[in-house]
């Protein structure tokens, strides 16, 4: 069992590299760079950290070294670009929200905001959980760790958020963008069932590992699925919403939230309380006399 388990686990990982470069060339040759240029960044990222971490592995092929710093070398690159790719992803998300919401700008402002004030908290965070801690290493660790949890987050809420409202906003599950977030929110929802399970046994160590190895191997899978299927001409085309769209009334109302209303400037009046007082006498007396003699 552990030998199948060891060899399955050996697969993937030998596969995993393979497949994103696999991917990024399908997504440069796809034509669809320009429009998600922070994919292409975390394609590469991952290419290029992929045969880093290759070369330091077998290090020692090339160069005497020993195993402790071997180790080390490993390990800071490992967390290094750990770190790094889950702030890339972080960009990814919200290059991708701005893309399928460029109908409502209002609703896209509030969404940025939002992005934004996640980002700076997951920052005080990350920063905050990592000073009590001793060593570069553990705090190394500990940030890479809180910045890609509260990435995982952000990628969950913006899959429920495209399946909720894809339709509504013009596109359909067959977008790239839709592709994209889907594999996201399925690499994060993997990770926390993982990291549950990690926690409650240490036997399920091994499993876990496998897991999210597989699951890893079924997103680059998908991806590179949505790169090479040609989208749908209608997605390809900038949105237009029809006016009895809910988003609609939405985005204006977003639109009106955060502006101060408009001031009208009232010049002082050259007139006493007591002569508008009579000018309305006047004016009611004049028109009863009228009213009279007619």
């Amino acid at each position: 069992m552990q030998s199948t388990v060891a060899v399955s686990m050996n697969v993937l990982e030998f596969a995993e590299p393979l497949l994103i470069i696999v991917a990024l060339f399908c997504f440069l040759k796809s034509g669809r760079a320009k429009r998600f240029p922070m994919m292409t960044t975390y394609l590469g990222l991952r290419a290029a950290s992929a045969a880093v971490l290759e070369v330091v592995l077998n290090l020692h092929r090339f160069t005497p070294v020993s195993d402790t710093l071997q180790y080390s070398i490993y390990f800071y690159t490992y967390w290094t670009s750990y770190t790094i790719t889950a702030i890339t992803i972080f960009f990814v998300i919200r290059e991708v929200f701005c893309y399928v919401t460029e109908p409502v700008p209002g609703i896209r402002r509030f969404g940025l905001l939002a992005f934004n004030w996640v980002a700076v908290i997951s920052g005080i965070i990350s920063i905050s959980s990592a000073l009590p801690l001793k060593g570069i290493g553990a705090g190394l660790m500990s940030v890479g760790f809180q910045v890609m949890r509260c990435v995982s987050i952000l990628e969950l809420c913006l899959l429920a958020f495209l399946a909720l409202f894809i339709h509504s906003l013009g596109r359909s599950f067959r977008s790239l963008a839709f592709g994209i977030s889907l594999g996201f929110g399925l690499q994060a929802g993997m990770e926390l069932i993982a990291s549950l399970m990690a926690t409650r046994s240490s036997y399920l160590d091994s499993n876990t590992n496998i897991v999210l190895q597989v699951a890893v191997t079924v997103v680059l899978g998908g991806w590179i699925a949505y790169f090479v299927v040609p989208e749908p001409q209608a997605e390809r085309e900038a949105v237009t919403l029809p006016v009895s769209s809910p988003l609609i009334r939405w985005n204006e109302i977003a639109n009106a939230l955060g502006h101060s209303a408009p001031h009208v400037v009232v010049g002082p009046s050259n007139a006493t309380f007591l002569q508008d007082v009579e000018q309305v006498v006047d004016k009611i007396l004049t028109k009863n006399s009228i009213s009279v003699n007619s």
